[in-house]
């Protein structure tokens, strides 16, 4: 996420945090992909956290290459050079980082859906899924998981610490200023991003092809059976989530209790300041 820390240190801080926020968060998982299959809702919490195994692995991972690509990119365009980050370079750094994830979360996503879909646990699910559908169909949904995860990792990493800075400005304290500013980027990443994740959702859950077959084919489905408002299906759920995983992840930079995973193989003059300093002074904020 930062220019300034180490890359291990963005790993580690993007895989201490998701198992926080996957575990509190799940249910909303289920009833997102729930609703835009057009499946019953249900709020038995068996079926709310069926998936958590592989909902872990995948935010795990997904988190640590999101810090981790993040601030490689950011790395790469500063190229050295002493000066702060421009909006455009902090929000192409953070959506190049969304879509290189998305190479490791869309298989574990297709993991999740199945199983969340037709039960099981996550090795059966991942033997049906070979055996029936052989080892690309794991790959099922890589574009629409790109370029949700592209504007999903630009509303974690580049619009949170932007509201929250401006908001503790204004004389908002740290964790209300955390709070306001997460939702409204986790609103406003989860309506844009909305529709390619409802596309996703429909792609992965439908590994027979029966009613959603590439793509376009899924987008030109979902639009002639509803609109454009069929593609909006779930966003209530897809909002709630990462407004929920931008607050904890935006709690957990402020907390001290963190700073020895951030330290581990890094320098030891970090130190663990309010977040608007510290975005600015890793020139992420201008």
């Amino acid at each position: 996420m930062s220019a300034k820390m180490t890359d291990l240190q963005n790993l580690g801080f993007g895989m201490v945090c998701a198992p926080v926020f996957t575990f509190i968060l799940q249910p909303t998982m289920y009833l997102k992909h729930a609703r835009m299959q057009g499946l019953p809702l249900t709020w038995d919490p068996r079926c709310l956290w069926r998936g958590t195994a592989a909902s872990i692995c995948n935010e795990t991972g997904q988190a640590g290459l999101q810090f981790l690509t993040t601030g490689l990119y950011k790395k790469l365009i500063l190229g050295g050079a002493s000066r702060h980050l421009t909006p455009l370079e902090d929000v192409s750094a953070a959506s190049a980082a969304g879509a290189t994830s998305a190479l490791y979360v869309s298989p574990l996503e297709s993991v999740t859906i199945q199983q969340q879909r037709f039960g099981g646990d996550m090795a059966d699910t991942c033997r049906r899924m070979y055996r029936s559908f052989g080892l690309l169909s794991f790959g099922r949904g890589f574009v629409a998981t790109a370029l949700r995860d592209s504007v999903y990792v630009v509303g974690m990493m580049s619009a949170t610490p932007c509201f929250e800075d401006r908001l503790t400005k204004s004389g908002l304290g740290a964790t209300t200023g955390s709070l306001v500013g997460s939702c409204a980027a986790g609103v406003m990443a989860g309506v844009i991003s909305c529709p390619f994740d409802c596309i996703k959702a429909c792609m992965k859950g439908d590994f027979e092809r029966r009613t959603y077959g590439t793509f376009t084919e899924t987008a030109r489905s979902l639009w002639r059976s509803g609109g454009a408002a069929r593609l909006f299906h779930g966003v209530e759920w897809r909002c709630a989530n990462l407004s929920g995983c931008f607050f904890i992840v935006a709690l957990a930079r402020q907390r001290r209790e963190l700073e020895p995973y951030l330290l581990m193989g890094g320098t030891t003059d970090f130190r663990m300041e309010s977040l608007p300093e510290r975005m600015a002074s890793a020139g992420v904020l201008r």
